[in-house]
């Protein structure tokens, strides 16, 4: 279940984050200490965030299709 989410600029995960995937300066990230997940936009601004993985991987690819509305 993605959590309810209120954009909050970041500083990109230098500390405390694993990124699992990068696309077109989109990343996926895993917290070292809480394993939670989230979505920085390329602007590192998180767009979505969860203790989920199945549905943060299934939001990345959306976030990051190609031609998406």
């Amino acid at each position: 279940m993605l959590f309810p989410n209120l954009p909050t600029k970041t500083l990109g995960g230098s500390f405390f984050w694993d990124t699992l995937d990068r696309r077109n300066g989109w990343k996926l990230q895993k917290n070292i200490i809480t394993e939670h997940y989230r979505i920085l936009d390329p602007e590192n601004v998180r767009q979505a965030w969860s203790n989920d993985e199945v549905e943060m991987w299934k939001a990345f690819q959306k976030f990051t299709s190609v031609g998406r509305e």
